[in-house]
């Protein structure tokens, strides 16, 4: 038996690497895009609301191959010294290099890009947008990279392939390609107990020991797939419920999508004075990593450069910039001024509420038509009053409990079997039946603009009235 290796970590305790492939995939972790991993943080800038939330991708990416090895062995169950199947192969890897491709502060880095595409009109704005999409990025580090030249000394020529078309998903109805990607995926189970953690937030948890002794493999028209019986349903409901709840109090705090709208807005300014040919205006010079990567953006050399830490070692020259806009925002993220907000939606809530005809309604009309109406009056309102309400951002999310896909066995769906019958939770759980869904709609304003915030409360306010009527 060859040797084993081990990694030590909060989540999971100890993370196994066995036998010659195993131990050939945790050799990638030195490599530089890997490494890269180690300087993204995995919940941007949630640190500034929940200040232990620090973790980082390089651990959120170990504790997804964790996971995914469980499941590995319960679809072959014979395999010992880590000599898998080459789709099992391809699965392992493909859950450690799934997130390999993600930029600065993870998804802030991509919303700053689709900011800027939004707000001008050159060509060049979606080489940005593309060079900035985590899932377009890995597929390339994957393919032509040394992270390429590594999978083909581990697995051969067309193994790098396989691994991208894993995590893309080019499959759904692999067992493999669920493992990594699904509704029930090593990525979902690892963040639903890593995030919390880390957060210091308590959010119904996961009971992860149970889920992986209860799993099982069946097989139907849609090929193989992973199940629990009927007496451990309650524990995916538990997980299902667990992510939902993750969203209002981590991922979609107010606080933190304030701070990535500031983000989004600096970086968008930076990306028009670099392409102008003005990067001194940012406070940076054309030697800078942002600058080589607006500047080039399809060159992964480029893309490697970025990290959290650039930003935050470059924060300084952006608080210097001649550029007023750059400098103030900066300015605001070193003071920790967040843009305040607007929440259309508690508007709306309050409107409801004491409106009698409207009170019996039942939770899922009464989501659909808050939802409605705030879609409806925000953007309205923004598109109609730019002069009064400019530098404004409407922020909208839907998030829901799940996406029910109601087959008879599917790998890409929760499976659970019931009187003989493989079903989707959604046909077994009331609870995850409900179609409950956690909604944003929200304006951020600038604070600075006296009066801003009372005049846009009062506009909402009215319009949200006459909606709801």
């Amino acid at each position: 038996m060859s040797e084993k290796k081990m990694i030590k970590d909060p989540i999971h305790g100890a993370i196994e690497f066995e036998g010659d492939f195993e131990n050939m995939l945790k050799d990638m972790l030195s490599d530089q895009f890997f490494q890269r991993l180690r300087r993204v943080k995995q919940l941007g800038f949630s640190d500034f609301v929940f200040p232990s939330a620090t973790h980082s991708r390089f651990g959120h990416s170990l504790g997804v191959y964790a996971v995914a090895k469980r499941m590995l062995k319960i679809v072959e169950p014979d395999v010992s010294d880590g000599k898998w199947s080459e789709k099992g192969r391809a699965c392992l890897a493909a859950a450690l290099l799934h997130d390999v491709g993600h930029g600065m502060f993870s998804h802030a880095f991509e919303n700053a890009a689709k900011l800027y595409l939004t707000e001008t009109d050159k060509d060049s704005a979606q080489g940005i947008i593309d060079a900035a999409d985590h899932e377009k990025v890995t597929s390339r580090i994957l393919t032509s990279s040394s992270v390429y030249t590594k999978l083909v000394s581990i697995g051969g020529e067309e193994f790098p392939q396989l691994v991208a078309d894993m995590i893309d998903k080019k499959d759904k109805a692999c067992i493999y390609t669920s493992i990594v990607s699904s509704q029930l995926d090593a990525d979902r189970l690892d963040y639903a107990a890593r995030d919390p953690y880390f957060a210091g937030v308590s959010s119904g948890g996961i009971d992860l020991n149970w889920l992986m002794r209860n799993l099982q493999v069946g097989s139907g028209q849609n090929g193989q797939f992973l199940f629990v019986d009927s007496k451990a349903y309650i524990s995916m409901e538990q997980f299902t419920v667990t992510l939902f709840q993750l969203y209002p109090t981590i991922y979609l705090h107010k606080k933190t999508r304030g701070l990535e709208f500031l983000f989004s807005k600096l970086l968008r300014r930076v990306f028009e004075l670099v392409e102008s040919g003005n990067e001194t205006g940012a406070g940076i010079s054309s030697s800078h990593p942002l600058a080589l990567f607006i500047t080039d953006p399809g060159n992964l050399e480029n893309a490697l450069a970025l990290d959290d830490t650039l930003f935050w070692g470059s924060l300084h020259l952006f608080r210097n910039a001649p550029d007023i806009e750059v400098q103030t925002i900066a300015d605001d993220f070193f003071k920790r001024k967040i843009p305040p907000m607007v929440d259309a939606w508690k508007l709306a809530d309050e409107k409801i509420a004491k409106t009698h005809a409207l009170r019996g309604m039942s939770a899922h009309d009464r989501v659909e038509q808050i939802g409605a109406a705030c879609r409806r009056v925000c953007r309205d309102i923004l598109d109609a009053d730019n002069a009064n309400l400019r530098g404004c951002y409407y922020d909208t999310y839907n998030r829901p409990i799940y996406r029910p896909m109601l087959k008879d066995g599917d790998p890409q769906q929760i499976n659970v079997q019931a009187g003989g019958e493989y079903l989707d939770i959604a046909a077994i759980s009331p609870i995850v039946s409900s179609a409950a869904s956690f909604n944003i709609h929200r304006i951020y304003y600038d604070g600075r603009i006296d009066g801003q915030g009372l005049y846009l409360t009062s506009r909402l306010r009215n319009a949200l009235e006459q909606e709801l009527n």
